[in-house]
């Protein structure tokens, strides 16, 4: 009886154990993801903002694309595309 006993104790106690581990690494994991969550709403109003802004510059159409700022600005807009195109996935 007694050792029944021992065997259930020390088996609880290892349960207790795992429980506890695994609920603490979830709870980091769920702060992680709220900060992940966080950081990519920033990133989405900053690539929002850059492509208005980017839309608003090119509209005026002063960059050629014959000359090295021309050739730099359509880099910018071939990030930008990229840029929105994850945006829209995530």
């Amino acid at each position: 009886m007694e050792t029944l006993l021992n065997i259930s104790l020390w088996v609880l106690s290892i349960l207790g154990y795992v429980i506890y581990n695994l609920y603490t690494k979830n709870v980091k994991l769920e702060e992680m993801i709220s900060e992940r969550d966080q950081i990519l709403q920033e990133l989405s109003l900053t690539i929002n903002e850059s492509e208005k802004v980017l839309k608003e510059v090119d509209r005026l159409g002063a960059f050629k694309s014959d000359d090295e700022i021309g050739f730099f600005f359509n880099t910018v807009k071939t990030i930008q595309e990229t840029l929105n195109n994850f945006a829209v996935r995530r």
